[in-house]
């Protein structure tokens, strides 16, 4: 089986989002390298790096400026998360445009029309919302009984979840002839 591609977003999953900043304020130069850290995110996505079986990407929607995506980039070296790859999207593109079209192909983004727009690309393509506290009071994601993860988990809980999750789905997929099995 090829490695499963597993794209995290930051704002809102790895770095705490602040509820009520404007887009003005985080349009500003130096708002996204200091946001705080969502710390059980961070260091699952230290553990799924080291994992043989997953392929991890960083999936972040920027502005169209001159600072946001070195600011993301800065923050992330702050996290010793350097050394994960790093897709940055454009603002107003959409995420599920940026993606691998082979495998299994998973999105962890607290954006709910992310989600969608992710698992519209068809089969091998799924979404998980991370639920921080802040997010998911339409509903619109649990209502469908999509996958999700809360913030309040701890890292080993969170890793636990997803590689059950990634396994029930690779095996999903591999029965559908969606994806095939290498010995």
């Amino acid at each position: 089986m090829d490695k499963i591609n597993i794209y995290i977003d930051m704002d809102g999953v790895q770095a705490v989002y602040g509820k009520d900043d404007t887009v003005e304020e985080m349009g500003r130069p130096g708002y996204f390298r200091n946001r705080p850290v969502q710390e059980n995110v961070v260091e699952l996505m230290q553990a799924l790096n080291i994992d043989e079986h997953i392929n991890l990407i960083i999936l972040s929607s920027v502005f169209k400026d001159d600072h946001s995506a070195a600011d993301k980039l800065l923050w992330l070296l702050d996290q010793d998360l350097g050394d994960v790859r790093v897709s940055f999207v454009p603002e107003g593109e959409r995420k599920a445009d940026h993606a691998f079209t082979h495998g299994l192909n998973i999105l962890i983004d607290d954006f709910s029309k992310n989600l969608f727009e992710w698992e519209s690309k068809g089969p091998g393509f799924v979404g998980i919302k991370f639920m921080n506290g802040i997010n998911g009071t339409k509903g619109s994601w649990s209502r469908r009984n999509g996958l999700m993860l809360d913030a309040s988990m701890p890292p080993e809980e969170l890793y636990d979840r997803i590689v059950e999750m990634t396994d029930r789905l690779e095996q999903h997929y591999i029965a559908a002839g969606v994806l095939t099995e290498v010995a």
